[in-house]
């Protein structure tokens, strides 16, 4: 009689685990008293049986869970992209000298963000007249659109733009992608149109720019920036310096007069240890800072094919 209570209680927990184990252990409770001989064989051979009912459950369980851990990142990473796409085309769809974001853009948002294209009829109509004349020298099918991020001096981040020669355009990608990266401080990037085309004016309002098709003031000759092959960067706090035949110092901007002592320590100073200055040796530009008959310490250029074209 207690062989079959024991019998009828393990039926009442294999009903809990599965119905292949409750088959086999109604089997054994209607079959004829085991002799006490055979008892410890037949009760191993119901534990066992038991065991195995229990092991499968859990691994059927084990495995739904799994599943549904495998789903949950996908689903993340999905909406993870999308919401990278759409915060893309919210930056792309902002115009030079705007916000983008308060501080840093992630890693995962830089890379799309800095890119060059073609000129087309809506930069063209911003450029025709002011800083691009039709002319001999340079061609429109020769520069390259770029659009691009700096870090701003109140430490966000802000939408920039300039026209380079298209055989520089990989380089400027380059470095301006990783002084952004690095937290170098820019105050503005906007094309020279926004200025009339006006390098004075552009300078003054410390603006970093690169293509104008203009000549060096005071001479007939074409500078390197009419062939976008030349930079100016942050150039109220680095600017064009030179002594006069009277002796005077003549500096461009006049508002930069106060930062043409370079052996004086301010911020956002170009030398030789400036991270901008390397950068740009390193790509093969000459810094106008190591000039001798004038200093242009905002200025970066890589010669055209032209051997009469300089700053």
């Amino acid at each position: 009689m207690k062989r079959k209570q024991r019998r009828l209680l393990r039926l009442s927990v294999s009903l809990a685990t599965g119905g292949a184990a409750f088959c086999i252990l109604l089997s054994v409770l209607m079959e004829p008293d085991i002799p006490e001989a055979n008892r410890s064989e037949t009760e191993t051979a119901e534990h066992t049986l038991f065991n195995r009912a229990e092991t499968e459950e859990a691994a059927a369980q084990h495995a739904a869970e799994t599943e549904t851990r495998a789903n949950e990142p996908h689903t993340e990473t999905i909406s993870g992209k999308q919401n990278l796409h759409t915060e893309r085309e919210r930056i792309l769809n902002l115009a030079a000298g705007e916000l983008a974001a308060i501080g840093k853009l992630t890693a995962e948002q830089i890379p799309d963000l800095f890119f060059a294209c073609e000129i087309d009829d809506t930069i063209f109509a911003r450029i025709n007249g002011a800083s691009y004349t039709e002319n001999d020298a340079i061609s429109l099918s020769e520069l390259s659109y770029l659009k691009l991020l700096y870090y701003g001096f109140d430490g966000n981040t802000y939408v920039g733009e300039m026209i380079v020669n298209k055989k520089i355009e990989n380089d400027v990608l380059s470095i301006f992608q990783t002084l952004y990266e690095n937290n170098y401080p820019i105050e503005r990037m906007t094309l020279i149109d926004a200025y009339g085309a006006s390098d004075a004016l552009s300078m003054e309002d410390n603006n970093t720019s690169a293509f104008n098709y203009r000549t060096i003031s005071g001479s007939s000759k074409l500078s390197n920036h009419s062939y976008g092959m030349a930079i100016d960067l942050n150039p109220k706090y680095n600017p064009y310096v030179k002594t006069a035949s009277d002796g005077s110092l003549v500096c461009q901007p006049e508002s930069g007069r106060e930062y043409a002592d370079r052996s004086a320590d301010f911020a956002y100073k170009i030398d030789e240890n400036d991270l901008a200055f390397r950068l740009f040796t390193q790509a093969g530009f000459d810094w106008g800072g190591n000039w001798n008959s004038v200093r242009d310490y905002q200025h970066f250029e890589k010669k055209p094919e032209d051997p009469a074209a300089s700053h």
